[in-house]
C-alpha cells in the first residue's frame, strides 16, 4: 500500500550493526523499502566472547549501516531487520532507531523520508510481516569521541558499570588547530567513536564512568554524549552470568 507522507513529517535515524559482509542484505532491505538515504561504515566489536553471546553482537568486524525513515515507519523497519537478518538469533548483531530532531530544508527532508520528488508522495512501503518492536523500556544511544588507540580504555570504563558491549569507528577530529588555540590543549586529530546501547537507567553512571576514566584530563581524551533510542532490535536483555569469561 502506498502511503502519502509529508516532507514535514518527523524521521528517524535507523542504525543497523552486522557482521562484515551482511550490510548488502541490508542495504538491498533498505531499497526495497524505498530507502533513499543510507550510509555504510566499518566498525569492530569491543565485547569479550561471553559479552559477544549474550548481547548478540558475533563477529567482531562489524558494518555500521545509517538510513533515515519516516518516525512512524521506523518500527517496522526495525521487524525487517530483525526478521530478514535474523537478529533473533546470537552474534546476528543489533538494530534501533534514534529520533532526529530537526531537518533544514523541504527538499532535504523530502530525500530524507524517500519521498520522489516528481510526485510528492512516499515511495510503497511493504511491511511484509513483522512487528512493531518499540521497547516497554528506554533506551539510549551514548556516542564518546575518544584519542585513537583509546577505544578499548572507553569500554572498560563503561565496563565498570555493567557488563556491556559497544562498536568501534574511525574517524579524523576537524577543527583541531583553532580548538587547540582556544583550549590551550594538544588534542590528536585521528579518533575514534564508541558506540554504546544501553538500558536509559545506565547511562548518566556509564558516562559518568568514561569522562572520569577516560576524560578530557586522561590520555584518551573523551568526551560523551547520549541520544534517545526509540526502538530496539536484537538486543537481549542481560542477565548477569554465573560463569568466568571464556
Amino acid at each position: 500500500m502506498t502511503r502519502q507522507t509529508s516532507p514535514l513529517s518527523p524521521l528517524s535515524l535507523v542504525v543497523a550493526i552486522v557482521n562484515r559482509g551482511m550490510g548488502g542484505k541490508a542495504t538491498a532491505l533498505f531499497a526495497k523499502q524505498g530507502i533513499v538515504f543510507s550510509l555504510s561504515a566499518h566498525g569492530r566489536g569491543t565485547a569479550n566472547s561471553r559479552l559477544l553471546d549474550v548481547l548478540g553482537l558475533g563477529e567482531s568486524a562489524k558494518e555500521v549501516l545509517f538510513c533515515t525513515v519516516p518516525s512512524n515507519r521506523a518500527a517496522g523497519m526495525l521487524a525487517l531487520l530483525e526478521r530478514d537478518l535474523q537478529l533473533k538469533e546470537i552474534g546476528k548483531g543489533i538494530a534501533f532507531s534514534v529520533p532526529l530532531g530537526s531537518v533544514i530544508g523541504t527538499k532535504t527532508a523530502a530525500v530524507l523520508a524517500g519521498i520522489p520528488q516528481e510526485t510528492g508522495t512516499s515511495n510503497e512501503w511493504t511491511d511484509e510481516g513483522g512487528m512493531a518492536v518499540e521497547q516497554p523500556a528506554r533506551f539510549d544511544l551514548i556516542i564518546a569521541v575518544a584519542n585513537r588507540g583509546y577505544a578499548d580504555e572507553v569500554m572498560e570504563a563503561a565496563k565498570s558499570v555493567r557488563p556491556i558491549g559497544g562498536t568501534i569507528l574511525g574517524a579524523r577530529g576537524t577543527g583541531m588547530k583553532e580548538a587547540e588555540k582556544f583550549f590551550g590543549l594538544t588534542i590528536q586529530p585521528e579518533k575514534e567513536m564508541v558506540l554504546i546501547v544501553t538500558p536509559a537507567e545506565d547511562r548518566q553512571a556509564i558516562m559518568e564512568a568514561i569522562v572520569t576514566k577516560a576524560g578530557p584530563r586522561t590520555e584518551a581524551g573523551a568526551i560523551a554524549f547520549s541520544l534517545p533510542v526509540s526502538g530496539v532490535a536484537g538486543l537481549r536483555p542481560y542477565k548477569a552470568p554465573h560463569e568466568t569469561d571464556r
